[in-house]
């Protein structure tokens, strides 16, 4: 496995968990938040977006089957496919995130307060990008045997 698979991967799952955890609440001025019996609603990725958030669980399977492949994998090809899938369509999700950290879903802006969530899914998506990017990058082949190759005799010197 090269060294920066596992940080791709790492990526990846915090991409697909910061779906789960709450992206956007509602911040009530303090004169109403108190009056309010409900207290502040948040809504995760997965409940507020349509369609990003399956774009980004998509994106974040590459990233996350990386280290997997070159594991199972005998040769460097594969792993190596994975990577530029997920080196090709990491920076999707960063400009996916950093879209809905600019212009939040919906048309309640002024209450409308950012969370945890998107703060970590824009980290994964980073982390992921660059991690398979300087998986790319390295050339080494970990695993990989050398093939035999049969060595020829030298040809016979001639006497002059």
């Amino acid at each position: 496995m090269r060294r920066f698979e596992p940080v791709a991967a790492a990526g990846g799952v915090l991409l697909l968990v910061s779906l789960f955890l709450p992206w956007y609440g509602v911040d009530l001025p303090a004169s109403i938040g108190d009056a309010s019996p409900f207290g502040p609603a948040e809504a995760s990725g997965w409940q507020i977006l349509t369609v990003i958030d399956v774009l980004l669980a998509l994106i974040a399977l590459p990233a996350i089957a990386l280290p997997i492949v070159s594991i199972t994998a005998e040769g460097p090809a594969k792993p190596i496919a994975v990577a530029v899938i997920a080196s090709a369509t990491g920076w999707l999700a960063v400009v996916l995130v950093a879209f809905r950290l600019l212009d939040a879903p919906g048309d309640v802006d002024e209450f409308l307060g950012l969370r945890y969530g998107i703060w970590l899914a824009l980290a994964g998506a980073l982390i992921a990008w660059i991690g398979s990017w300087l998986t790319m990058r390295d050339e080494s082949t970990p695993g990989a045997v050398a093939p035999d190759i049969q060595r020829r005799p030298a040809p016979p010197t001639r006497a002059a």
